[in-house]
């Protein structure tokens, strides 16, 4: 923590600021996911969209996420409080446009400024909860605040079946408005503003936009990679690796950057970082394929998928304690390594689905108990030592990565995804008896049951003989897109034995 704001009296009204600022938080973590259960209905709404286009209602949300880096800065410099009201005002905004939208570019660009909001919300929140707590006192401050946004992260899909069942998709955008004004008057209250003293007050805008457009390229990249030749695919993935470096080259010049490069120097941070990234890379694409998977295949409601989730979401919230004492005996590598290996195992099963949800429960359980490990030893080895970075820059890139995580995971399975089956769909229909021609618009009709959308009562009538494989297409897709998720975990588990050695070395101010 840097020396002036360490601070020897407490602020009398912490324990409500926490109740504030994790309320908003799980209203972020809850709008980033209760979307997965909705997107078969809302496929079915606005007739003839893709998934290509349908996981843009979850990665505009994510991509606009990156900005959370940026968010940190400017809490840093101009009041965190003052940021964190602002976009918790922004997501309510982007609530009712996305409520409100007619269409799915409408639905997008509400995701967008909901996501712009949780980006300010995210490195804010954390940073004033390192600054307002001390000793021990912070490290039950940041494990709370970390089982939030698991927690909310993890319930997010049955809070959306639950709201569904009682209204219809609209409903998860309709519900974040009085829970955010209340969230945000208590936390405005209740919250002493804070900010960096000294150094510079200005904003790295060339950072900011270099850094941003080179995810979003990356993203893109992996959003369209069935649609585009290799040579544009090449040129989308080109232009994002020159940006990425002109950022690093930036930031090495700039006189207050966006990024203090020097805090990747420290090897716990960097592994904190990435096993975040990779556990939000596996836990997004799994939650967003499986909601999916249990409606479509399985014919489940919006309700009754969410609670079928259940088995993936409540043991993060039964297993973080145990993952906090843990990490503080031994240090956060060997519950992170444990962690990721289960995911490994988790994803691997989940490449042989067979139209079973008892098959379902062991990967499930795994996945919530591998992230459960993982989670506060991770975010405490993050904010430790900041150094010159400051809280708020380090809590932006760690929850940058939660973020970023998600939306690449998101995209890359879905990339996987879409190349199986239209392999697998354009097989089947090659074996059908009696046989079929189905043209351009009729194929992607076949591809549009995928998504839960209209075209499976359609494919019902029209081609009955290909009803049944369109199931099995989806089982062996779903596998494929499974495997960026085993690939992942498995360099997170190696990773963890390399950086994230040794035990957390309190520092001045917790040791008081």
């Amino acid at each position: 923590m840097a020396p002036d704001e360490i601070t020897t009296d407490l602020s009398p009204r912490r324990w409500l600021s926490l109740l504030g600022i994790c309320l908003v938080t799980a209203l972020v973590w809850f709008t980033a996911t209760d979307i997965s259960i909705a997107l078969p209905a809302i496929g079915k709404e606005f007739v003839g969209t893709s998934m290509d286009t349908l996981q843009w209602a979850v990665n505009g949300y994510f991509l606009a996420g990156a900005l959370i880096i940026v968010g940190g800065r400017i809490g840093d410099v101009v009041g965190r409080r003052l940021i964190f009201g602002i976009g918790t005002l922004l997501v309510i905004v982007g609530s009712v446009v996305a409520g409100t939208s007619h269409t799915a570019t409408m639905l997008i660009v509400g995701r967008v400024i909901e996501g712009i909001g949780a980006a300010a919300i995210l490195p804010t929140a954390l940073a004033m909860v390192v600054v307002l707590f001390h000793g021990r006192e912070r490290e039950t401050a940041i494990a709370t605040w970390i089982a939030v946004c698991w927690g909310a992260q993890a319930l997010g899909p049955l809070v959306g079946g639950i709201l569904m069942q009682v209204g219809d998709w609209r409903w998860i955008f309709w519900i974040n408005i009085p829970v955010g004004v209340v969230a945000l008057i208590l936390t405005w209250w209740a919250t002493p503003e804070t900010r960096q003293q000294g150094g510079s007050r200005s904003i790295d805008v060339p950072g900011t936009v270099t850094l941003v457009g080179g995810i979003g390229l990356i993203s893109y990249g992996l959003t369209v990679a069935d649609n585009y030749s290799t040579s544009i695919l090449a040129l989308i993935f080109g232009g994002a690796i020159v940006l990425l470096v002109l950022f690093v080259l930036i930031e090495r010049r700039a006189t207050a950057p966006v990024v203090v490069l020097s805090i990747f120097k420290k090897g716990r941070f960097d592994g904190a970082v990435l096993a975040n990234f990779i556990a939000n890379f596996v836990f997004g694409a799994a939650i967003f394929f499986m909601a999916q998977y249990l409606q479509v295949v399985e014919l489940k409601t919006p309700l009754e998928a969410g609670l079928l989730l259940l088995p993936a979401t409540i043991p993060i919230l039964l297993v973080n304690p145990i993952g906090t004492v843990w990490a503080r005996k031994i240090g956060p590598g060997i519950p992170t390594f444990i962690g990721m290996a289960l995911l490994v195992v988790a994803a691997y099963l989940m490449t042989n689905l067979q139209g079973s949800y008892e098959q379902l429960l062991l990967p499930f359980a795994l996945i919530g108990i591998g992230i459960g490990l993982q989670i506060t030893p991770c975010a405490v080895a993050a904010t430790e030592n900041p150094g010159d970075a400051g809280e708020g820059v380090a809590s932006g890139i760690y929850k940058a990565s939660s973020m970023i995580g998600g939306s690449l995971g998101v995209a890359a399975c879905t990339a996987v995804f879409q190349a199986a089956s239209r392999s697998d769909l354009t097989g089947l229909i090659a074996t059908v008896k009696p046989p079929i021609s189905p043209t351009e618009a009729q194929f992607e009709l076949f591809l549009g049951a995928l998504t839960g959308g209209p075209g499976l009562e359609e494919l019902q009538q029209a081609y009955p003989q290909v009803q049944q494989g369109i199931i099995s297409v989806f089982d062996s897709a779903v596998g494929s897109a499974m495997w960026p998720s085993i690939i992942a975990a498995a360099i997170g588990a190696a990773l963890a034995l390399l950086l994230l050695r040794g035990v957390t070395v309190p520092d001045e101010d917790t040791i008081n």
